[in-house]
Parts: structure tokens; sequence; C-alpha cells
């Protein structure tokens, strides 16, 4: 009998602790960040954003917060501390950061550098290290002015375009924590998605080349096909190639990577960057359909490789010459497979010096027409 009560003791302890956080805050009382901009205007920081609008709903076992829509945020001082104080001076709850999705740079802070704040971020705890930072072509008051109608609001939106396209392969979704470890590795440079309003849409439009974490460039949406080959995880590419028999057809294929293998050297006291990519291609369509003999594949294989040989040399020599920066993160192969020349040298200039081989090899998996040679019943 004396267990029982003691068992029955213990339950009632753990009942009265384990029930909740005594000192916890409704959530309609906190303002939940869902957005975040971050830009220069008239020699000062401007915070702009947005935050969730909670409603209660009742329901039968009590009320419960439900999204309803967003409302926007605008604040502003001499340094984030200062933007800080005048949010909370007019805004009557704490802010909540765990929820935000994005951080949206405006060009004029990107170019004077996004490190402080990247910064920020690492060290505040209720900030997540996977939400995805981008840079604007406009202003992100500008941004959060337009009108959502495909999403719940402008950050969600940014968030959602950029996932798609990262699953697609079309795209690269940089998260904080890899942005910081390529800072904490020093000496390379990184690329963001850049964004902008065209036709009163926000669009993907390329990507922002950051260099020492200034924005040094773009990349247009056109020419990115270099940076995907050579970065993303399962780059998926669609490539226009011309029919070997008439110039006046085009014929689309789908090309994905089977293998990629880069390889670095150190020669005559330079930097050899060899980049091999073993591509699958598969035959979407023709614009005027016509047979597609096995000499004819040959052709259009050796075509696609040489394609894709010229945008990633194309991009290379950008980043070499214009930007004079290693946003291809080749200096972490280098340092793992030369540890103790990398110590010695400088590699910001050995980059912008180095010998980059580029070779790619292409197999059509796939014709997606009937066998020319097969006989016509009719």
């Amino acid at each position: 009998m004396i267990k029982k009560f003691d068992k029955l003791l213990i339950i009632c302890i753990l009942s009265v602790l384990l029930t909740g956080c005594w000192d916890s805050e409704d959530i309609n009382k906190k303002s939940i960040t869902i957005t975040l901009g971050v830009d220069y205007v008239n020699d000062g920081i401007e915070f702009s954003g947005e935050l969730a609008k909670l409603r209660s709903s009742p329901s039968e076992s009590g009320e419960k917060n439900q999204a309803s829509g967003v409302y926007q945020l605008l604040s502003y001082g001499k340094n984030f501390e200062e933007s800080r104080r005048h949010y909370d001076s007019i805004n009557p709850y704490p802010v909540f950061l765990g929820a935000t999705r994005v951080v949206i740079f405006g060009q004029n802070y990107a170019k004077e550098g996004i490190e402080p704040y990247l910064n920020r971020i690492d060290h505040l705890y209720d900030y997540r290290k996977t939400l995805l930072s981008v840079v604007s072509r406009e202003t992100p008051t500008e941004l959060f002015k337009i009108k959502v109608e495909k999403d719940i609001s402008v950050g969600f939106l940014i968030d959602d375009i950029m996932q798609n396209l990262e699953m697609r392969g079309e795209a690269l979704y940089p998260q904080i924590g890899e942005i910081l470890s390529d800072i904490a590795l020093g000496h390379v440079g990184y690329v963001l998605p850049y964004i902008g309003i065209e036709r009163g849409s926000i669009k993907y439009l390329g990507m922002a080349v950051m260099k020492d974490s200034k924005l040094e460039g773009t990349i247009d949406l056109e020419n990115t096909h270099g940076v995907l080959y050579i970065l993303a995880q399962n780059p998926t590419l669609v490539e226009v190639i011309p029919s070997t028999k008439n110039e006046k057809n085009q014929i689309s294929f789908t090309t994905f990577i089977k293998k990629r293998k880069i390889k670095t050297d150190y020669i005559d006291e330079k930097v050899i960057i060899n980049i091999d990519l073993d591509l699958k291609a598969q035959l979407r369509y023709q614009y005027y359909p016509e047979p597609v003999e096995d000499e004819d594949i040959k052709k259009l294989e050796d075509m696609i490789s040489k394609k894709v040989e010229n945008d990633i040399v194309s991009t290379m020599k950008k980043a070499k010459n214009e930007f004079e920066c290693d946003f291809f993160d080749f200096v972490r192969y280098f340092r793992a497979e030369h540890p103790e020349i990398y110590k010695k040298i400088k590699w910001e200039d050995q980059f912008t010096r180095a010998d980059i081989n580029v070779n790619v090899k292409t197999k059509v998996i796939n014709r997606s027409l009937e066998d020319p040679n097969a006989k016509k019943k009719y």
C-alpha cells in the first residue's frame, strides 16, 4: 500500500512539473517574423519585412491560433541596435525570429558587405541557420509592396520559388550556415540568388557574385549553366542543339550529371584545375520532327559536350578575370589535396592565374523518337 502511495505521489509531482512552461507567453503576444529585408538608406540601416498576422479561431478543444496573412514592419537607425530599438519602441510585442524564411539584402547593403549581418544571424540564438538569403535588384521595401497572389507572402513566394528551382536542379539554395562556412575558410567567394521585379511580379534573375561578402557583380539567368554544372548537387538542365541535317531545326535535350570529378595539381608554381564531367542526355523533342540516325546521335553528343564545355569555360573566365573570385569553391579541393602547398601560397592570386581544363563527355540515353529504320505499315 505504501509503495502504491509513493508511486501515486511521484506521478502527481511529475504531472505538475511537466505540464508546460509556467512563464510562457501566448503566441498572439509575439511578433513572428517571416521575412526580413536589410538595406542602407540615407546612411543608416533600414529593416523591413513581414510579420505573421494571427487570429484565434474557436474549436472543440479551445482556441487555436491561425495565420490569416501578414503585415509589414519598417524600422531604421544608424546601426543594427539602433534600428532594433526603434522597432521595439513602436511594436507592442517582442520579436520572434525562429520562423524567418528569407533574409533579403538590398543592393546598397550588399555592395557594402553583408558579413556583419550574417554574423548577427550566427550569434542570435533564435535565428535558424538554414534560412535562405538573397540579393534584390530593387530595395526590399519595394518587394514588399508587390501584391502576392500565388503564395502567402513575398517571403514565402521567394523561398518556394528557390526551393522549387533547386529541387529541379535549375538553381542553388545557399543556406546561411553554408555561407558562414565559406567565410570562415577565407579567400573564397560565393553566389546568392539574385531576384527582382519584372512586369509586376517577383522573379529569379540569376546569381549575385559575392567577394569578401560584398556584391561584386551578377550572372544573368541564361548564363548560369556553367555554375550549376560545377556547384549544383543534381543539375537538370535543358540544352538546345541545332540539327545536324537542317540548320533551321532545333533539338531540345535534358542533361543530367552521371559523374563529376574535380582534381587539382600544382606544377611550376601554378595551380592546375581539372574538371571531368560525364553527362547523360535525354532527347525531349524537335522543333520539326525528322529521323535521327546513329551517326546523328554521335554528332549531337559531341555538340552537347562542346556547348557545356564552352559554358563552363566562359563562366570560369568571368570568375578569374572579371570578378577575381573563386566562387566555385575550388580552394576546398586544393587545400584537401595539397595542404602543405596551400599554406605557402596566396589562393586569391593563384586562382586568377590558374590553368583550368574542362573535359565533358555526353551519352544520349533516350531519343524519344520512333525508330527511323522501322517499316511503315501503310
